[in-house]
């Protein structure tokens, strides 16, 4: 059996591999976009020949063999901040396929460890098998995601007026700070974002997945980011992301009051601009259900659900606290 990064003489069988595993839903073990949206939208040679060449790339790609025989493959992309997340992580349909995505899971951890990353994300498809496999590797899961789409007719225009701007660099304070009042601690735990973060004038990394959305990174371009306020006190937040490719477009909504109405204003004025042809997607987080229920006003229909893992690489300190003494 061997683990190990992709060679440029194996880029032609990772590719097939990865378009077989797309036609069997049980090959899938880990993967940023669900099953009825990622065939095409992930894994492609554009996508996997910087990875195997030695070129300066996001993404890297390794695989698990037996005799030559490819039993398991992933592809894992490297962002601004101290992580990587695990694009699609696919197996043979089989035991055997599952025991070789575990191993090659644990393989990535380690590389990403001697890289100096400090934690490796993944989506999960609501199955046992996949679960399974995250947990063995030491991964725990933070919260859950659906994914729900729209057709590729476009969403209607906003019908009363939304009090909110473009978001700036100088918003990136007002954002975290609204981050936190609507996100619970578990996941500000897992996710370990800053204010900096969300400075929309630079990297943004909280805009990255998996973090406030979902999907491939490689291929989104960042649309429109909105901050609506009420006297200088964050309320909500929408951006949107156009896709390339065969990538859907992404639209996220975070409220901070469970304003139905609201979110149904901002679903509809962050997509607004995006071009037509394909479909609009927007992943909702289980703590999120008055967003849901706007996008389900709105048109769009549920694709899947998927559980969000991560896997801490680094021993976590904690803060140093003062403790009572008796003085004698």
């Amino acid at each position: 059996m061997a683990v190990r990064a992709a060679l440029p003489t194996d880029l032609r069988r990772a590719v097939a591999f990865f378009d077989q595993a797309l036609a069997h839903p049980d090959s899938i073990v880990g993967s940023v976009l669900p099953a009825p949206l990622v065939a095409g939208a992930v894994a492609g040679w554009t996508t996997l020949i910087p990875s195997v060449i030695g070129l300066r790339s996001r993404v890297r790609l390794y695989l698990e063999e037996h005799r030559d025989r490819l039993r398991a493959a992933a592809l894992v992309y490297s962002g601004s901040r101290p992580e990587w997340v695990v694009l699609m992580l696919a197996g043979l349909p089989d035991p055997e396929g599952h025991d070789a995505a575990f191993r090659l899971l644990s393989f990535v951890s380690m590389r990403a460890a001697h890289h100096g990353q400090l934690r490796l994300f993944g989506a999960v498809p609501d199955e046992s098998r996949a679960r399974e496999t995250f947990f063995q590797a030491g991964f725990y899961s933070y919260t859950r995601e659906t994914w729900y789409f729209a057709p590729q007719a476009a969403l209607p225009e906003p019908d009363r007026a939304v009090e909110g701007h473009v978001a700036r660099g100088r918003d990136a304070h007002d954002m975290f700070r609204f981050y936190v009042m609507t996100t619970p601690h578990s996941v500000q735990r897992a996710e370990q974002l800053t204010v900096e973060d969300f400075d929309v004038g630079r990297r943004a990394g909280a805009f990255d997945p998996p973090h406030l959305i979902g999907g491939n990174p490689l291929a989104m371009k960042r649309q429109a980011t909105m901050l609506v306020t009420d006297n200088g006190r964050p309320r909500a937040f929408a951006v949107s992301f156009r896709g390339t490719e065969r990538h859907p477009h992404v639209c996220k909504v975070r409220i901070a009051e469970g304003d139905v109405d609201l979110a149904r204003q901002l679903i509809r004025g962050a997509t607004i601009d995006l071009p037509l042809g394909r479909p609009v997607t927007a992943p909702v987080r289980s703590y999120e259900d008055h967003v849901a229920r706007a996008l389900l006003a709105e048109g769009f229909g549920e694709a899947s659900t998927s559980m969000l893992f991560v896997k801490e690489l680094a021993v976590r300190i904690e803060e140093p606290a003062l403790a009572p003494a008796a003085v004698r």
